[in-house]
């Protein structure tokens, strides 16, 4: 029997998780600074006695940035799908209770945020992976409390992120190998509805901004292995199975020069919401 969506990415981030958190946290570091930086902008108009969520938290790396930032003075819980992101989450969290004694870490589903009210939502390079962005976005904006604020910094479709480069590649291989509708990351056109649904939902939208840093690997060999086995394409092993996988490894790595490092610049977009308080 095939495995839903949700248990697919449990699956996959179970298994991923020690690697990613070795390969992934430090690459994709500049982006989740970039969302703390925005994050720090409100901090001091967060409203007062809420906790902060971080839906998609991973293996954990930001709720510690998140609680020094905000003094300890809140409580700070991360939840995420996949039990072997939390383990790690958690041990960051029993490691910070001498100092931080307010920051947890428990499975859940970032669709069903929980009627909260949050005085922020913080969440990097979770939102692309759900099933329904929208709706997921639409939860979180009605979770918060009245001028609390959301920081969802995402990865977006096709082109958007990269018009050339390793990552594009793959989308090429994957669609020529499974077909556009099947290669598709949720409903066609999400992002563009993001705004439009946040406003609705009560938000005012104070930044939808693009965001590129570098990514270097080794060699394109090694993005392959980090990509496939600890990083998001390890879904594809879950679904489809090694053979599937590995059958396009030629593929990828017939462009790039098997001994030069492998270099890209993707761009991501941060979108910073505050939830409208009565009479605004």
């Amino acid at each position: 029997m095939a495995l839903a969506g949700s248990d697919v990415l449990a699956e996959s981030w179970t298994s991923a998780a020690p690697g990613y958190d070795e390969l992934f946290v430090p690459r994709f570091a500049p982006w989740t600074e970039d969302a703390l930086a925005a994050l720090t902008q409100h901090k001091h108009s967060l409203p007062e006695d809420h906790e902060v969520l971080v839906p998609c938290c991973g293996p954990g790396q930001e709720l510690l940035p998140i609680a020094e930032l905000l003094g300890g003075e809140r409580a700070v819980r991360g939840t995420d799908l996949a039990p072997g992101m939390i383990e790690i989450a958690q041990s960051r969290c029993v490691a910070a209770a001498a100092r931080f004694g307010r920051m947890s870490a428990e499975v859940g589903d970032a669709m069903a945020p929980g009627a909260g009210p949050y005085a922020a939502i913080f969440s990097v390079f979770g939102l692309q992976q759900l099933p329904d962005p929208v709706a997921a976005i639409e939860a979180w904006v009605r979770a918060l409390a009245p001028g609390g604020v959301a920081v969802v910094c995402y990865w977006p479709m096709g082109a958007g992120v990269e018009a050339a480069g390793p990552w594009r590649h793959w989308g090429g291989l994957i669609r020529r190998a499974i077909g556009d509708a099947a290669a598709r990351r949720g409903a066609a056109g999400w992002e563009d509805a993001l705004a439009g649904a946040a406003a609705a939902a009560g938000a005012e939208v104070l930044a939808d901004e693009e965001r590129r840093h570098r990514i270097e690997w080794p060699c394109p060999a090694g993005m392959w292995e980090g990509m496939t086995r600890s990083g998001p394409w390890h879904a594809q092993r879950v679904r489809r199975g090694d053979a599937f996988v590995d059958g396009l490894r030629d593929d990828f790595l017939a462009p790039y020069a098997p001994q030069e490092p492998l270099a890209h610049n993707p761009a991501a977009r941060l979108l910073v919401l505050r939830k409208r308080r009565s009479g605004e």
